[in-house]
């Protein structure tokens, strides 16, 4: 059984084709043609799970330098109490 849907249909419009482009023949003789022997590399093909570690990576990239400045901030805070600590037990 389908389920019920309030949301009306989305009717869509006719489509219509792009008028054609008339080139000038004068101006389609005096413009060289592209150069045709591009060699191209060939890109390795990734796996579901390279590919997915990848895009994850990218992602998340600023993740990493906010785990960094936190990890540094809690050293940093952490020395800082080993440092009071020695301090003020000398003091008192």
């Amino acid at each position: 059984m389908a389920k019920y849907n309030k949301r009306a249909k989305a009717k869509t419009a006719p489509k219509t084709q792009p008028a054609p482009t008339v080139v000038d023949a004068e101006i389609a003789e005096t413009t060289p043609a592209p150069a045709t022997t591009e060699t191209r590399t060939k890109t390795p093909k990734l796996t579901r799970s390279q590919a997915a570690a990848e895009r994850i990576e990218d992602e998340y990239a600023y993740i990493t330098d906010d785990l960094r400045r936190v990890f540094i901030l809690a050293a940093i805070m952490f020395a800082l109490l080993i440092v009071l600590n020695i301090v003020l037990s000398r003091i008192g």
